[in-house]
């Protein structure tokens, strides 16, 4: 067995003592307003650079939250987009060691299912801890490069209560730290974070294509 636990821990505290002190930044930075003015007054429509002209913002109970955690890590649209990652590892012969056949399928669609599990958790975590949405919501504009920009922001930018964009420490935090923990412990002994980082890359990039798909087509 490699160097596999020590590695993880190493580099998944390194990267959530990182997200903490962005968060606490960014909290120092966007105070909230107090509880009572944000009952008393609703959300302006021209406050920038949120909500939507056409569909205010609004931040989700923690109820829904929760749901939308259940739902990112085990269901049935997660399950079907891990089985057609998995499946396109299998035709590219990625790890090569994992082999082909039903064993080797089986293994990269675990696989996957554990990297997006630790994603989501820490991602869901971060949120909590810090009263940030990581959550997808459609924008409600007009007009394509509106649209486009938006789902752009909604793949690397948190709200806060009152509606304001942040940079998302949690879904940065959640995607490399699901990422590198994998490279460093069941993947095989020739990968390393390296690769975890270039596979978090990747996650982030294909997060706003689907981003794209949800703000056009379908929203789920």
């Amino acid at each position: 067995m490699k160097r596999v636990y020590l590695s993880a821990g190493k580099y998944t505290i390194g990267l959530l003592l990182i997200s903490l002190g962005l968060a606490f930044t960014v909290r120092a930075q966007q105070p909230e307003p107090s509880p009572q003015r944000a009952e008393a007054e609703p959300v302006s429509l021209k406050s920038k650079p949120e909500p939507d002209p056409m569909k205010p913002y609004v931040f989700p109970t923690p109820r829904k939250r929760f749901d939308r955690y259940v739902s990112d890590t085990v269901g049935p649209i997660r399950l079907a987009r891990t089985a057609f990652t998995a499946g396109i590892d299998q035709w590219r012969d990625t790890p090569e060691e994992w082999g082909q056949g039903m064993k080797g399928y089986g293994k990269r669609f675990a696989s996957g299912l554990g990297r997006n599990a630790i994603q989501q958790s820490v991602t869901y975590g971060l949120d909590e801890a810090f009263g940030l949405d990581t959550g997808f919501q459609r924008s409600g504009r007009e007009g394509v490069m509106a649209r486009v920009k938006h789902a752009f922001l909604e793949n690397v930018t948190s709200r806060t209560k009152s509606g304001r964009r942040v940079i998302s420490a949690p879904r940065l935090v959640g995607v490399y730290t699901g990422s590198i923990v994998a490279a460093e412990t069941w993947y095989p002994d020739r990968y390393s974070y390296k690769d975890g980082l270039r596979t978090g890359t990747g996650t982030l990039i294909a997060g706003f294509g689907i981003n794209l798909v949800r703000e056009f087509l379908i929203n789920w």
